[in-house]
């Protein structure tokens, strides 16, 4: 019989769990429950479960945490993971940790729960035959951890590459291209909790460990939350190293946004490097920032243009010059010019070339102090998190834009008080479609309505949807019209203005670039399918 153990803050989803099906039926036994993450660690060592299911969002220490800490203690345990938030349902199919289920609490039932477990059992019951040939994947991932810390610590390059070599990665060669990817958090704010980003580091590593099964020497490795990447080649005269290096960075934000809608940075390391001093530039990049001032998803440069970068220390009183424009901007309830403020703060400290710590830290005081003229702010901190970890100054600025964007919407009584719900509902703003069919909206016309930044929504409606709010618009109305034309007697004339189309030849070449066909074409096909 293999042994449970429940971990949930929540103590009657506890008694939900333990209630809800027949263990013994499926040769299961509760062991141990707890709703603390402290004693989560000593029950675990009493009891040394087979199974553990688990809240994420545990305080203290999150459930990934915990997991982690469970599998160096017992690298064959079963993972069970649980959450309580809805927005993670779009992200479950590309986390690919190598736990065994992720539910959701408010919508878990008997026999998701019995189905999680049945395959946490054929597992321990297949890892048992396993066993001999060496192939438990966390302990892998234990032994590469280790792998990391030798490449850090500069090892000698042949006591390397053998251990290397008994993990399954192969380095022939002598030379070495990195790369090192970061989360936009400007981007995750609007999507995720806080208490996600352990598991949706770990999302973005496996997608990362797929991809790199098709690129031949590519090797990456996480690193809390930072992740690097090692190409290890043979030079050749093409030279084309680099390329292959940025494809496979490529791939990574592109899978990345696709399944988790979420916008990586990375810092491509263009130079060849000797293995034993890979783990300095990396660690120097890391703590040092030198693609801060830099734009675009993908920082190339060699390792002596990043590191040979001088940044210099914050001039006294650098706040004093946009406090008092800050401060007026927000009393005068001018969003546009509140970000004008704003991103002249940072173009200033670009131009100085400003040490990004220092510039940071100027940042955070001087968003503090506007918050104080937000006379019924809610406290959000987590925004403070997200600016000190920021690798850009682009990223960081949009956090702090959209913190005083938030907040005087709340003074307006335009926001709610959940992370959700200070963002526009998707239904919000289809309504706001529907009732404008006949006329032709933009962006800025909806981001008005919302009393938002029209920059802002158009950067949140695309995170929302996949897809820029005039294309959204096109796509939906020539919905519309593919029905119309189907069921409706109207001339296209008509048709086209009633939906917001002044120009006929411009509504037909906008019907078939969405439908695939021209209008006429559309409906004679289906005027023949009615005859048949």
């Amino acid at each position: 019989m293999y042994k449970v153990m429940l971990i949930d803050d929540d103590v009657p989803m506890l008694k939900v769990l333990q209630q809800m099906i027949e263990w013994e039926q499926l040769d299961l036994h509760v062991a141990g429950s707890t709703f603390s993450s402290v004693k989560a660690l000593h029950l675990f060592k009493e009891t040394m479960p087979d199974i553990v299911i688990t809240d994420i969002g545990l305080p203290k220490k999150n459930g990934i945490e915990l997991a982690a800490e469970f599998v160096s203690i017992k690298p064959g345990v079963r993972i069970i993971f649980l959450t309580c938030h809805e927005e993670f349902h779009y992200a479950q199919q590309a986390v690919k940790l190598d736990a065994d289920d992720y539910l959701i609490k408010d919508q878990l039932t008997a026999d998701q729960l019995e189905e999680s477990l049945r395959k946490s059992v054929t597992r321990l019951k297949g890892r048992k035959t396993e066993e001999g040939a060496g192939s438990d994947a966390y302990s892998i991932e234990l032994q590469k951890r280790a792998l990391f810390q030798m490449i850090m610590d500069g090892t000698d390059l042949e006591k390397t590459r053998a251990y290397a070599s008994r993990i399954g990665i192969e380095w022939p060669y002598a030379c070495f291209m990195m790369g090192m990817i970061h989360l936009r958090y400007s981007d995750y704010e609007l999507l995720y909790n806080r208490s996600n980003i352990p598991l949706i580091r770990y999302a973005i590593y496996n997608i990362a460990l797929e991809i790199a099964q098709s690129y031949k020497g590519i090797t990456p490795f996480i690193d809390q939350e930072h992740f690097m990447v090692l190409y290890n080649y043979r030079q050749n005269l093409a030279g084309n190293d680099q390329a292959y290096l940025h494809s496979y960075l490529d791939e990574l934000l592109r899978q990345v946004t696709a399944y988790l809608r979420l916008t990586l940075q990375a810092v491509l390391v263009t130079d060849k490097l000797v293995l034993q001093a890979a783990g300095s530039v990396y660690q120097q990049i890391r703590s040092g920032k030198p693609e801060f001032y830099r734009i675009g998803q993908v920082a190339a440069a060699s390792s002596s243009q990043l590191l040979g970068q001088l940044f210099y220390p914050l001039p006294q009183d650098f706040n004093a010059a946009f406090r008092g424009g800050l401060e007026r901007t927000i009393l005068e309830k001018n969003a546009e010019e509140m970000r004008g403020v704003l991103l002249r703060f940072g173009q200033e400290a670009a131009n100085r070339r400003i040490e990004p710590e220092e510039w940071t830290e100027a940042l955070v005081q001087l968003l503090r102090e506007a918050e104080i003229l937000f006379p019924r702010r809610k406290a959000e901190e987590d925004v403070y998190s997200y600016i000190g970890a920021a690798r850009t100054m682009e990223d960081a600025l949009e956090l702090a834009i959209g913190r005083l964007e938030r907040l005087a919407q709340e003074q307006s009584g335009h926001a709610g008080g959940s992370a959700k719900s200070r963002e526009p509902r998707l239904q919000v703003i289809q309504a706001f479609i529907d009732n404008h069919l006949s006329d032709n909206i933009t962006s800025i016309d909806i981001a008005q309505y919302l009393y938002l930044n029209p920059s802002y929504f158009s950067r949140y409606f695309k995170r929302l949807t996949g897809l820029s709010f005039t294309d959204y618009v096109h796509q939906y109305k020539m919905k519309i019209a593919a029905n119309m034309l189907k069921s409706s007697g109207q001339t296209l004339e008509t048709l086209a203005v009633g939906l917001g189309y002044s120009d006929r030849a411009y509504f037909s070449k906008v019907f078939k670039k969405y439908i695939g066909f021209t209008p006429s074409q559309f409906k004679q096909k289906h005027q023949l399918v009615r005859k048949l």
